[in-house]
């Protein structure tokens, strides 16, 4: 593709973002702080930078996949010192929506133009082209770089005005942290009734009770599997869990279901799983009620 790609933050997301893009033949140069980061990618052929702003230099469009605000705040006071003006940015990671539309102005002030799309799925799920992308912001920036997007995601939805998809990706996330915790108390539900747990996922998996993180964790809980594998980890929850919670006390709405969840899923951490995928809150409630399965290593 005549398109330069350039991506600033190569871990699980952003490296997969990619590869996945270089493997179909877009030009992409990318950026990491951690230099180990780069070199695989490299020899699959993306362009190593020195710098977020050598980045910026070269790209068309720039995708940053960034772990928080403070990440996004330094690369972003390197983009604005590019001197291409119009250039596109999409900001993938998910963050408080006050950050992101924070970042909107700071780079509309510089003739730069962001997009908010957040990206919904995890870093296999991006493997397996099945991840989607909530765009939102200037329509016309979004289709013109729309072949990007389909790129490395399996569905793209444009939201609206510039925010609108950090709010969707929060409602998004919402479900994903209650869909967890109900598939993993659905799983000991079965143990405790004498159900073997590779039977319950692979019965219940394709039924009227499946969803995306049955398919997804429900697998890893059957084999009390939950290294990394792909997966998001503790620390990726309690970044997305406080900001959930602090935009449903904005706008005053009820999540009494939600705290539910965390509260299994904060058992996990205090259990010492926390370097663990998510889905060993399904191991916490086991702890909880006597089950004793041994992890998988």
């Amino acid at each position: 593709m005549d398109i330069t790609v350039g991506i600033i933050g190569l871990g699980p997301m952003g490296g997969n973002i990619a590869r996945i893009l270089l493997s179909k033949r877009f030009l992409v140069a990318g950026f990491d702080v951690e230099a180990e980061r780069m070199k695989p990618l490299s020899e699959v052929g993306m362009v190593v930078t020195q710098s977020t702003i050598e980045v910026a230099d070269m790209a068309d469009i720039l995708i940053t996949s960034l772990p928080n605000m403070t990440a996004l705040e330094v690369a972003t006071a390197e983009i604005i010192k590019s001197q291409k003006a119009n250039q596109v940015i999409a900001e993938t990671s998910t963050l408080a929506l006050e950050d992101k539309l924070s970042i909107h102005q700071e780079l509309k002030a510089k003739r730069k133009i962001m997009l908010d799309c957040p990206i919904s799925g995890t870093p296999s799920m991006l493997v397996g082209m099945t991840a989607s992308i909530y765009a939102s912001g200037d329509e016309d920036a979004y289709k013109k770089y729309l072949p990007v997007f389909e790129g490395f995601t399996a569905t793209n939805y444009f939201v609206g005005e510039v925010g609108n998809g950090t709010k969707m990706k929060l409602l998004a996330n919402y479900l994903v942290h209650v869909h967890t915790t109900a598939a993993a108390e659905c799983m000991v539900m079965g143990q405790k009734a004498g159900l073997d747990p590779e039977l319950i996922y692979k019965v219940l998996k394709s039924g009227a009770g499946g969803s995306k993180m049955f398919d997804i964790r429900g697998a890893m809980m059957a084999k009390s599997d939950y290294r990394e594998g792909g997966g998001t980890m503790f620390a990726i929850y309690e970044k997305d869990s406080d900001i959930i919670t602090d935009f449903a006390e904005n706008i005053k709405a009820p999540i009494d279901l939600y705290a539910l969840s965390l509260q299994k899923m904060n058992s996990a951490m205090a259990l010492g799983y926390g370097h663990l995928d998510t889905s060993a809150v399904c191991k916490a409630i086991e702890v909880a009620v006597g089950i004793d399965r041994k992890l998988a290593e």
